[in-house]
Protein backbone atom coordinates (compact mmCIF):
# COMPACT_ATOMS: atom_id res chain seq x y z
CA UNK A 1 0.00 0.00 0.00
CA UNK A 2 2.68 2.25 1.05
CA UNK A 3 4.61 1.63 -2.44
CA UNK A 4 1.32 2.51 -4.34
CA UNK A 5 1.17 5.93 -2.63
CA UNK A 6 5.00 6.76 -3.00
CA UNK A 7 4.28 5.31 -7.09
CA UNK A 8 1.37 8.44 -7.18
CA UNK A 9 2.91 10.69 -5.27
CA UNK A 10 5.84 10.57 -7.97
CA UNK A 11 3.42 10.51 -10.75
CA UNK A 12 1.63 13.92 -9.05
CA UNK A 13 4.95 15.30 -8.15
CA UNK A 14 6.22 14.60 -11.91
CA UNK A 15 2.81 16.30 -13.43
CA UNK A 16 3.49 19.49 -11.06
CA UNK A 17 7.06 19.92 -12.57
CA UNK A 18 6.10 19.30 -16.29
CA UNK A 19 3.29 21.49 -15.45
CA UNK A 20 5.15 24.34 -13.54
CA UNK A 21 8.11 24.24 -15.61
CA UNK A 22 6.86 24.11 -19.21
CA UNK A 23 4.58 27.07 -18.16
CA UNK A 24 7.73 29.25 -17.13
CA UNK A 25 9.71 28.23 -20.03
CA UNK A 26 7.16 29.25 -21.87
CA UNK A 27 6.58 32.94 -19.84
CA UNK A 28 10.42 33.55 -19.43
CA UNK A 29 10.82 33.36 -23.71
CA UNK A 30 7.86 35.14 -24.19
CA UNK A 31 8.56 38.13 -21.88
CA UNK A 32 12.49 38.01 -22.84
CA UNK A 33 11.84 37.77 -26.62
CA UNK A 34 8.49 39.76 -27.06
CA UNK A 35 7.56 38.02 -30.57
CA UNK A 36 4.72 41.09 -31.39
CA UNK A 37 6.57 40.46 -34.99
CA UNK A 38 5.95 37.24 -34.87
CA UNK A 39 2.37 37.39 -33.62
CA UNK A 40 1.54 39.93 -36.39
CA UNK A 41 2.40 37.79 -38.79
CA UNK A 42 0.60 34.49 -37.72
CA UNK A 43 -2.48 36.00 -36.14
CA UNK A 44 -5.40 35.31 -36.29
CA UNK A 45 -5.70 32.19 -35.65
CA UNK A 46 -8.79 29.87 -36.43
CA UNK A 47 -9.67 27.40 -33.17
CA UNK A 48 -12.60 25.19 -33.00
CA UNK A 49 -13.71 27.36 -29.97
CA UNK A 50 -13.27 30.30 -31.93
CA UNK A 51 -10.79 32.97 -33.20
CA UNK A 52 -7.92 34.19 -31.13
CA UNK A 53 -7.40 37.40 -32.09
CA UNK A 54 -4.40 39.73 -32.56
CA UNK A 55 -5.60 42.50 -29.63
CA UNK A 56 -6.48 39.78 -27.42
CA UNK A 57 -2.81 38.18 -27.47
CA UNK A 58 -0.77 41.72 -27.58
CA UNK A 59 -3.00 42.65 -24.37
CA UNK A 60 -0.96 39.64 -22.58
CA UNK A 61 2.19 40.61 -24.11
CA UNK A 62 1.64 44.27 -23.41
CA UNK A 63 1.08 43.03 -19.59
CA UNK A 64 4.35 40.88 -19.90
CA UNK A 65 6.51 44.06 -21.11
CA UNK A 66 4.76 46.35 -18.31
CA UNK A 67 5.85 43.77 -15.28
CA UNK A 68 8.67 42.66 -16.71
CA UNK A 69 11.25 42.10 -13.97
CA UNK A 70 8.33 40.28 -12.07
CA UNK A 71 7.43 37.65 -14.95
CA UNK A 72 10.75 36.73 -15.39
CA UNK A 73 11.66 36.14 -11.63
CA UNK A 74 8.26 34.42 -11.44
CA UNK A 75 8.58 32.39 -14.87
CA UNK A 76 12.33 31.60 -13.46
CA UNK A 77 11.03 30.71 -9.81
CA UNK A 78 8.05 28.16 -11.64
CA UNK A 79 11.17 26.62 -13.42
CA UNK A 80 13.67 26.00 -10.41
CA UNK A 81 10.31 24.84 -8.36
CA UNK A 82 8.99 22.38 -10.54
CA UNK A 83 12.56 20.65 -10.40
CA UNK A 84 13.60 21.69 -6.92
CA UNK A 85 10.44 19.33 -5.50
CA UNK A 86 12.28 16.22 -6.61
CA UNK A 87 15.29 17.04 -4.48
CA UNK A 88 14.88 14.73 -1.67
CA UNK A 89 17.93 15.09 0.25
CA UNK A 90 19.83 18.48 0.42
CA UNK A 91 22.95 16.83 1.51
CA UNK A 92 22.77 14.57 -1.83
CA UNK A 93 22.41 17.80 -4.33
CA UNK A 94 25.16 18.96 -2.52
CA UNK A 95 27.52 15.88 -3.09
CA UNK A 96 26.34 15.60 -6.66
CA UNK A 97 27.63 19.26 -7.33
CA UNK A 98 30.55 19.00 -5.12
CA UNK A 99 31.38 15.91 -7.35
CA UNK A 100 31.50 17.05 -10.80
CA UNK A 101 32.98 20.64 -9.81
CA UNK A 102 34.46 20.41 -13.53
CA UNK A 103 31.43 19.89 -15.50
CA UNK A 104 29.82 22.84 -13.84
CA UNK A 105 32.35 25.06 -14.41
CA UNK A 106 32.87 24.04 -18.75
CA UNK A 107 29.55 23.89 -18.78
CA UNK A 108 28.85 27.47 -20.24
CA UNK A 109 31.41 26.46 -22.58
CA UNK A 110 30.02 23.36 -24.12
CA UNK A 111 26.09 25.18 -24.07
CA UNK A 112 27.72 28.08 -25.75
CA UNK A 113 29.46 25.41 -28.09
CA UNK A 114 26.06 24.07 -28.62
CA UNK A 115 24.46 27.30 -29.29
CA UNK A 116 27.00 28.47 -32.03
CA UNK A 117 26.54 25.10 -33.65
CA UNK A 118 22.61 25.42 -34.07
CA UNK A 119 22.75 28.90 -35.09
CA UNK A 120 25.54 28.41 -38.45
CA UNK A 121 22.86 24.88 -38.47
CA UNK A 122 19.68 27.63 -38.80
CA UNK A 123 21.54 30.58 -40.81
CA UNK A 124 22.28 27.73 -43.55
CA UNK A 125 18.38 26.57 -43.10
CA UNK A 126 17.53 30.70 -44.01
CA UNK A 127 19.99 31.18 -46.83
CA UNK A 128 18.69 28.48 -48.18
CA UNK A 129 15.14 29.44 -48.28
CA UNK A 130 16.21 32.93 -49.29
CA UNK A 131 17.39 31.54 -51.87
CA UNK A 132 14.83 29.35 -53.06
CA UNK A 133 12.35 32.29 -52.35
CA UNK A 134 14.04 34.55 -55.01
CA UNK A 135 14.05 32.07 -57.37
CA UNK A 136 10.16 32.00 -57.49
CA UNK A 137 9.42 35.30 -57.11
CA UNK A 138 11.59 35.94 -60.35
CA UNK A 139 9.56 32.63 -61.66
CA UNK A 140 6.60 34.65 -61.15
CA UNK A 141 7.28 38.18 -61.88
CA UNK A 142 8.72 36.72 -65.58
CA UNK A 143 5.21 34.83 -65.76
CA UNK A 144 3.37 37.92 -65.21
CA UNK A 145 5.26 40.06 -67.23
CA UNK A 146 3.14 39.88 -70.68
CA UNK A 147 0.16 40.36 -68.70
CA UNK A 148 1.16 43.57 -66.77
CA UNK A 149 2.66 44.80 -69.52
CA UNK A 150 -0.63 44.75 -71.75
CA UNK A 151 -2.86 45.82 -68.46
CA UNK A 152 -0.46 49.00 -68.71
CA UNK A 153 -1.05 50.03 -72.31
CA UNK A 154 -4.86 50.72 -70.94
CA UNK A 155 -6.52 46.72 -71.60
CA UNK A 156 -9.36 45.63 -69.30
CA UNK A 157 -8.20 41.91 -67.86
CA UNK A 158 -10.61 40.36 -70.01
CA UNK A 159 -9.05 41.86 -72.75
CA UNK A 160 -5.31 41.08 -71.65
CA UNK A 161 -6.01 37.35 -71.56
CA UNK A 162 -8.00 37.40 -74.95
CA UNK A 163 -4.38 38.51 -76.07
CA UNK A 164 -2.20 36.12 -74.04
CA UNK A 165 -4.64 33.17 -74.81
CA UNK A 166 -7.15 31.40 -74.16
CA UNK A 167 -7.71 27.05 -72.91
CA UNK A 168 -5.14 25.99 -70.52
CA UNK A 169 -2.75 29.36 -71.14
CA UNK A 170 -5.56 31.31 -69.85
CA UNK A 171 -5.66 29.67 -66.32
CA UNK A 172 -1.93 29.40 -66.15
CA UNK A 173 -2.21 33.42 -66.69
CA UNK A 174 -5.30 34.51 -64.52
CA UNK A 175 -3.76 32.00 -61.33
CA UNK A 176 0.03 33.97 -62.03
CA UNK A 177 -1.63 37.68 -61.97
CA UNK A 178 -3.67 36.43 -58.89
CA UNK A 179 -0.35 35.34 -57.04
CA UNK A 180 1.59 38.49 -57.71
CA UNK A 181 -1.28 40.85 -57.16
CA UNK A 182 -0.43 44.07 -55.11
CA UNK A 183 -3.23 45.76 -53.08
CA UNK A 184 -3.53 49.10 -54.29
CA UNK A 185 -6.34 51.56 -53.80
CA UNK A 186 -7.02 52.52 -57.75
CA UNK A 187 -7.29 48.61 -57.99
CA UNK A 188 -10.27 48.14 -55.44
CA UNK A 189 -8.23 46.81 -52.42
CA UNK A 190 -9.67 47.20 -49.38
CA UNK A 191 -7.06 47.82 -46.47
CA UNK A 192 -6.02 50.97 -44.57
CA UNK A 193 -4.05 53.90 -46.67
CA UNK A 194 -2.07 56.53 -45.39
CA UNK A 195 -2.93 59.32 -48.14
CA UNK A 196 -1.45 59.95 -50.52
CA UNK A 197 -0.16 56.51 -50.63
CA UNK A 198 -1.76 54.10 -53.62
CA UNK A 199 -0.40 51.29 -51.45
CA UNK A 200 -1.94 50.17 -47.90
CA UNK A 201 0.58 51.62 -44.62
CA UNK A 202 1.57 47.99 -43.59
CA UNK A 203 2.05 50.15 -39.92
CA UNK A 204 -0.99 51.31 -39.70
CA UNK A 205 -2.62 48.50 -40.42
CA UNK A 206 -0.56 46.35 -37.76
CA UNK A 207 -1.31 49.15 -34.90
CA UNK A 208 -4.91 48.85 -35.98
CA UNK A 209 -4.83 44.99 -36.17
CA UNK A 210 -6.61 45.20 -39.45
CA UNK A 211 -7.75 41.32 -40.48
CA UNK A 212 -5.84 40.31 -37.18
CA UNK A 213 -9.19 41.02 -35.14
CA UNK A 214 -11.56 40.58 -37.68
CA UNK A 215 -10.02 38.37 -40.47
CA UNK A 216 -12.95 39.30 -42.99
CA UNK A 217 -12.25 43.05 -42.59
CA UNK A 218 -12.99 44.53 -46.01
CA UNK A 219 -13.06 48.05 -44.89
CA UNK A 220 -11.43 50.87 -47.26
CA UNK A 221 -10.18 53.65 -44.61
CA UNK A 222 -7.99 56.65 -46.06
CA UNK A 223 -6.11 57.69 -43.58
CA UNK A 224 -5.21 61.58 -44.09
CA UNK A 225 -2.29 63.37 -43.04
CA UNK A 226 -0.27 67.11 -43.27
CA UNK A 227 0.35 66.00 -46.80
CA UNK A 228 -2.23 67.92 -48.93
CA UNK A 229 -3.98 65.89 -51.61
CA UNK A 230 -4.99 67.58 -54.84
CA UNK A 231 -8.17 64.68 -55.71
CA UNK A 232 -9.62 61.43 -53.73
CA UNK A 233 -12.62 59.76 -55.98
CA UNK A 234 -14.49 56.89 -54.50
CA UNK A 235 -17.07 56.08 -57.52
CA UNK A 236 -19.07 52.70 -58.75
CA UNK A 237 -18.95 51.05 -55.74
CA UNK A 238 -20.86 48.63 -53.49
CA UNK A 239 -20.70 49.23 -49.36
CA UNK A 240 -22.30 47.47 -46.14
CA UNK A 241 -24.69 44.70 -46.45
CA UNK A 242 -25.34 45.83 -49.94
CA UNK A 243 -23.60 42.65 -51.59
CA UNK A 244 -24.34 38.88 -50.34
CA UNK A 245 -21.73 37.91 -47.56
CA UNK A 246 -21.01 40.73 -46.04
CA UNK A 247 -21.66 42.45 -42.93
CA UNK A 248 -20.53 45.86 -41.12
CA UNK A 249 -17.75 45.29 -38.66
CA UNK A 250 -18.30 44.46 -35.32
CA UNK A 251 -19.41 47.44 -33.00
CA UNK A 252 -19.81 50.29 -36.46
CA UNK A 253 -22.59 51.41 -37.68
CA UNK A 254 -21.76 53.25 -40.42
CA UNK A 255 -21.41 51.97 -43.75
CA UNK A 256 -19.58 55.96 -44.86
CA UNK A 257 -18.33 57.76 -42.58
CA UNK A 258 -16.56 61.35 -43.66
CA UNK A 259 -14.96 63.05 -40.63
CA UNK A 260 -12.24 64.82 -38.92
CA UNK A 261 -11.59 64.66 -35.05
CA UNK A 262 -14.15 64.80 -33.00
CA UNK A 263 -13.15 67.23 -29.69
CA UNK A 264 -9.85 68.36 -30.95
CA UNK A 265 -8.99 71.02 -33.76
CA UNK A 266 -7.92 68.88 -36.57
CA UNK A 267 -10.40 68.69 -38.76
CA UNK A 268 -11.16 67.76 -42.57
CA UNK A 269 -10.28 70.94 -44.95
CA UNK A 270 -12.04 70.50 -48.40
CA UNK A 271 -11.96 73.04 -51.41
CA UNK A 272 -14.80 71.02 -53.34
CA UNK A 273 -17.04 67.87 -51.80
CA UNK A 274 -19.42 65.96 -54.48
CA UNK A 275 -21.36 63.83 -52.72
CA UNK A 276 -24.01 62.51 -55.76
CA UNK A 277 -25.94 59.74 -56.38
CA UNK A 278 -25.23 57.92 -53.77
CA UNK A 279 -28.00 55.28 -51.74
CA UNK A 280 -28.21 55.53 -48.25
CA UNK A 281 -29.95 54.17 -44.83
CA UNK A 282 -29.89 57.95 -43.43
CA UNK A 283 -27.58 60.59 -44.05
CA UNK A 284 -26.53 62.63 -41.34
CA UNK A 285 -24.35 66.33 -41.81
CA UNK A 286 -23.38 68.34 -38.59
CA UNK A 287 -20.34 70.42 -37.20
CA UNK A 288 -20.24 71.25 -41.14
CA UNK A 289 -18.55 74.78 -41.94
CA UNK A 290 -18.80 75.47 -45.77
CA UNK A 291 -19.00 78.99 -47.63
CA UNK A 292 -21.86 77.43 -50.15
CA UNK A 293 -23.64 74.49 -49.37
CA UNK A 294 -25.77 73.07 -52.76
CA UNK A 295 -28.21 70.48 -51.97
CA UNK A 296 -30.82 69.33 -54.85
CA UNK A 297 -32.66 66.81 -56.43
CA UNK A 298 -32.19 64.01 -53.74
CA UNK A 299 -35.31 61.66 -52.71
CA UNK A 300 -35.38 60.73 -48.98
CA UNK A 301 -37.53 59.15 -46.68
CA UNK A 302 -38.14 62.42 -44.34
CA UNK A 303 -35.89 65.18 -44.22
CA UNK A 304 -34.83 67.85 -42.06
CA UNK A 305 -32.68 70.39 -43.69
CA UNK A 306 -31.36 73.33 -41.07
CA UNK A 307 -30.28 76.17 -42.95
CA UNK A 308 -27.65 77.86 -40.55
CA UNK A 309 -26.16 80.70 -41.94
CA UNK A 310 -22.03 81.34 -41.38
CA UNK A 311 -19.27 83.52 -42.79
CA UNK A 312 -17.42 81.27 -44.27
CA UNK A 313 -14.81 82.28 -46.80
CA UNK A 314 -14.70 80.27 -49.91
CA UNK A 315 -12.20 77.90 -49.69
CA UNK A 316 -9.12 75.79 -52.84
CA UNK A 317 -6.56 73.54 -51.38
CA UNK A 318 -3.06 74.64 -52.68
CA UNK A 319 0.01 72.34 -51.60
CA UNK A 320 3.07 73.45 -54.13
CA UNK A 321 5.36 70.85 -55.82
CA UNK A 322 4.30 68.56 -52.70
CA UNK A 323 0.83 68.76 -52.99
CA UNK A 324 -0.29 64.59 -53.59
CA UNK A 325 -1.92 64.22 -57.06
CA UNK A 326 -4.50 61.65 -56.50
CA UNK A 327 -5.86 58.75 -54.83
CA UNK A 328 -9.03 57.99 -57.26
CA UNK A 329 -11.03 54.01 -57.55
CA UNK A 330 -13.75 52.78 -59.23
CA UNK A 331 -15.78 49.34 -58.68
CA UNK A 332 -15.13 47.42 -56.03
CA UNK A 333 -17.26 45.77 -52.73
CA UNK A 334 -16.27 47.04 -49.57
CA UNK A 335 -17.91 46.71 -45.85
CA UNK A 336 -17.34 50.00 -45.03
CA UNK A 337 -15.85 53.42 -46.29
CA UNK A 338 -14.21 55.50 -43.74
CA UNK A 339 -11.66 58.76 -44.39
CA UNK A 340 -10.91 60.65 -41.35
CA UNK A 341 -8.08 62.33 -39.78
CA UNK A 342 -5.94 59.96 -38.39
CA UNK A 343 -3.18 60.54 -35.70
CA UNK A 344 -3.78 64.35 -36.71
CA UNK A 345 -4.66 66.66 -33.42
CA UNK A 346 -4.20 70.48 -34.21
CA UNK A 347 -3.78 70.12 -38.14
CA UNK A 348 -6.19 69.95 -41.04
CA UNK A 349 -6.17 67.20 -43.18
CA UNK A 350 -6.18 69.18 -46.58
CA UNK A 351 -8.35 67.77 -49.93
CA UNK A 352 -8.22 70.02 -53.01
CA UNK A 353 -11.40 67.46 -54.36
CA UNK A 354 -13.51 65.13 -52.63
CA UNK A 355 -15.86 63.38 -54.73
CA UNK A 356 -17.99 59.99 -53.46
CA UNK A 357 -20.25 58.84 -56.28
CA UNK A 358 -22.40 56.14 -57.57
CA UNK A 359 -22.58 54.16 -53.90
CA UNK A 360 -24.65 52.10 -53.32
CA UNK A 361 -24.77 51.36 -49.46
CA UNK A 362 -26.94 49.35 -46.95
CA UNK A 363 -27.00 48.78 -43.48
CA UNK A 364 -25.47 51.64 -42.30
CA UNK A 365 -25.72 54.93 -41.92
CA UNK A 366 -23.80 57.53 -44.29
CA UNK A 367 -22.33 60.43 -41.64
CA UNK A 368 -20.06 63.93 -42.53
CA UNK A 369 -18.83 65.69 -39.62
CA UNK A 370 -16.04 67.88 -38.53
CA UNK A 371 -15.26 69.67 -41.97
CA UNK A 372 -14.17 73.13 -43.38
CA UNK A 373 -15.16 73.32 -47.11
CA UNK A 374 -15.69 75.70 -50.13
CA UNK A 375 -18.37 74.64 -52.14
CA UNK A 376 -20.52 71.59 -50.88
CA UNK A 377 -22.65 69.29 -52.96
CA UNK A 378 -25.53 66.84 -51.98
CA UNK A 379 -27.32 66.05 -54.98
CA UNK A 380 -29.71 63.14 -56.48
CA UNK A 381 -29.21 60.85 -53.28
CA UNK A 382 -31.55 58.44 -52.56
CA UNK A 383 -32.05 57.96 -48.42
CA UNK A 384 -34.55 56.04 -46.39
CA UNK A 385 -35.55 52.40 -44.97
CA UNK A 386 -38.61 52.72 -42.95
CA UNK A 387 -40.92 54.25 -44.98
CA UNK A 388 -41.93 56.85 -42.11
CA UNK A 389 -41.56 60.67 -42.56
CA UNK A 390 -41.38 61.12 -39.26
CA UNK A 391 -38.10 59.45 -39.29
CA UNK A 392 -36.20 62.09 -41.34
CA UNK A 393 -33.63 59.63 -42.86
CA UNK A 394 -31.88 63.16 -43.95
CA UNK A 395 -30.58 65.10 -41.88
CA UNK A 396 -28.46 68.35 -42.23
CA UNK A 397 -27.93 69.81 -38.55
CA UNK A 398 -28.00 73.29 -37.52
CA UNK A 399 -24.21 72.55 -36.59
CA UNK A 400 -23.85 72.62 -40.39
CA UNK A 401 -23.52 76.08 -41.89
CA UNK A 402 -22.96 78.01 -44.99
CA UNK A 403 -22.11 81.47 -46.13
CA UNK A 404 -24.75 80.50 -49.14
CA UNK A 405 -27.18 78.14 -49.39
CA UNK A 406 -29.51 76.36 -52.14
CA UNK A 407 -31.94 73.98 -51.56
CA UNK A 408 -34.36 72.59 -53.87
CA UNK A 409 -35.94 69.85 -55.52
CA UNK A 410 -35.35 67.63 -52.75
CA UNK A 411 -38.73 65.36 -52.15
CA UNK A 412 -39.71 62.81 -49.82
CA UNK A 413 -40.81 59.52 -51.06
CA UNK A 414 -41.37 56.30 -48.96
CA UNK A 415 -38.35 54.02 -49.00
CA UNK A 416 -36.46 50.87 -48.23
CA UNK A 417 -33.05 49.55 -49.05
CA UNK A 418 -32.25 48.39 -51.85
CA UNK A 419 -31.96 44.81 -52.03
CA UNK A 420 -28.92 42.65 -51.50
CA UNK A 421 -26.95 42.29 -54.55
Amino acid sequence: MKAKLVKILDIFLYIITFITVICGAFVLSVTSINPVNLWWAIAPIQTPLGIITYSGVMEYLTFLQTWYWYSIGISAFSIVFGYAIHVRSLKALYELIKASPKALLYSPITFYKTLKNFRDWLFKKIEYLNGESAKWRRFFTIAKSPYSLLRSLGLNPQMAIAVLGVGSTTAVGVGVAEVMEIRSFAGGSAGIYAAPSEYPDEELEKRMAWRKDNPSDNTLRIVLGSTPVELISISDVSVGTAYTGSALPSGKVEAILIEGKLGMSARLEIGEFIFERNTCKTLTLSDINAHKVVIQHNASDGQSISQTVGSNRDLQISGGNFMAKELSTSGGTYDRIWLDTGSLTSTNAKINKLNLSNIVSKGGTCVIRQANIGLLTIQYNTTGNDQDFATKEFQVQSSTKASIWEVNNNIEVLLTEPATQ
